[in-house]
């Protein structure tokens, strides 16, 4: 009776390797494996799906074992084993994936909240973010990007009509701003507009209109200049984004 319990548990035991052996055949078919240097743009991170991203692509498309458009999740992985991507794909492009560095980390996250409306969020290796992405069909209503450090580098926010800014922004290494343009007025499509010096005085301010015939930013009314300490130091009036008079302070 042992011996009956014995040679069926090898039967099983062999079998189910048998079944590991093939599932790993099948992965070696659905998944790619790719080369860390061959993947990871130092400046950019890893970009190569995204051709394959279904709203922001450029429509190419992934085909699966069958050679047919690729459907599901697939994952890919690096050459030394760790986990490279991981994807929905739809009619072989991407609904929804993560990228992952060598040691484990999210390099990007991207995922659709609606028909319309999509998220992408870029990391930098350590896990801070870098980028923080919202999208309207393909076209970026607001772009946060991050310093190593999690200091805000830039932001660029638009009206949801897309014509023009709610609000852009630079920011200096230390997060203190270098340069603000901000609506004030949506109906006259007026900005307050402030750029600093890096040790935070006020370099220079005043109004600018956006100029839909134009397409433009234009300089209006009354601007002040500052010196690095502070002190005001010339008025210039601006016509249509041109300086029409100034005077010294």
């Amino acid at each position: 009776m042992l011996m009956k319990y014995i040679f069926l548990i090898s039967i099983l035991i062999a079998s189910w390797c048998s079944f590991a052996q093939n599932d790993l055949t099948d992965k070696k078919l659905y998944h790619n494996t790719y080369d860390a240097k061959q993947v990871i743009d130092e400046t950019y991170g890893i970009i190569i799906y995204e051709k394959l991203n279904m709203m922001l692509g450029d429509k190419s498309t992934r085909n699966g074992i069958n050679g047919y458009a690729a459907n599901g999740f697939l994952e890919d992985y690096y050459t030394t084993g760790e986990l490279l991507h991981k994807g929905f794909y739809v009619d072989g492009q991407l609904k929804i994936y993560k990228n992952y560095f060598l040691n484990g980390n999210i390099e990007r996250n991207f995922r659709m909240v609606d028909i319309k409306k999509s998220k992408m969020t870029i990391y930098y290796e350590d896990g801070t973010m870098k980028s923080d992405i919202v999208y309207i069909e393909n076209e970026a209503l607001s772009w946060i990007d991050y310093y190593p450090d999690g200091k805000i580098e830039f932001e660029e926010i638009y009206d949801k009509s897309f014509q023009y800014y709610v609000k852009k922004a630079e920011y200096f290494k230390d997060g203190k701003p270098q340069n603000i343009l901000e609506l004030t007025d949506k109906g006259k499509l007026l900005y307050n507009q402030i750029s600093y010096y890096e040790n935070g005085n006020v370099k220079e301010q005043g109004v600018v209109k956006y100029n839909k015939a134009m397409f433009d930013y234009e300089r209006i009314g009354e601007w002040k200049l500052f010196n690095e300490k502070g002190v005001a130091t010339k008025i210039q009036k601006y016509v249509k984004g041109v300086v029409h008079s100034e005077q010294d302070l």
